[in-house]
């Protein structure tokens, strides 16, 4: 690809490439930054570049690599050992009562009727709202609502 070529052809991709980072690093500077490597990369293949059919697919997927490999290069990382610092003590007893609570619940879950453990599982563990529980399981959410709350009064019940 000669100087001609790549001006006539990758240059004006520049506002869209522009657009893109922008969308992907959120922020203006690194976008800029982005693009002027991605078109700097894109420079010294040139040579290559013209065996490219589609010239901007190539171009634009240069660019979201550049945006990926910019966003690892920033990625926040924390030391652990400043995390180990800031844990508060907890009491062994404490961990013991509530391992204790969990094993109870987990048995006052295990008596309750499938049709209460399939809502309590799609609430809590795959946290679906009430309205994607009825989709799921073809009752209306006031049916959800009270089976609910009915299973709520049988769990207090046998936390207690």
């Amino acid at each position: 690809m000669t100087t001609e070529e790549f001006i006539r052809d990758i240059i004006p991709l520049q506002p869209a490439m522009r657009r893109i980072a922008v969308q992907l690093l959120h922020d203006s500077a690194s976008a800029d930054d982005a693009v002027q490597e991605t078109l700097m990369r894109l420079w010294h293949k040139r040579v290559h570049l013209s065996l490219i059919k589609d010239k901007r697919g190539y171009c634009l997927n240069s660019l979201r690599n550049q945006c990926i490999s910019t966003l690892r290069r920033t990625r926040n990382t924390v030391d652990i050992r400043s995390l180990v610092d800031t844990l508060p003590d907890t009491d062994p007893q404490e961990t013991l009562d509530a391992q204790q609570r969990y094993l109870q619940l987990d048995q006052a879950i295990a008596q309750l009727t499938p049709l209460q453990q399939q809502l309590i599982h799609l609430k809590y563990v795959e946290q679906h709202s009430t309205k994607e529980i009825a989709q799921i399981t073809g009752l209306t959410a006031s049916n959800i609502d009270t089976i609910m709350s009915r299973t709520y009064a049988i769990l207090r019940e046998k936390m207690q």
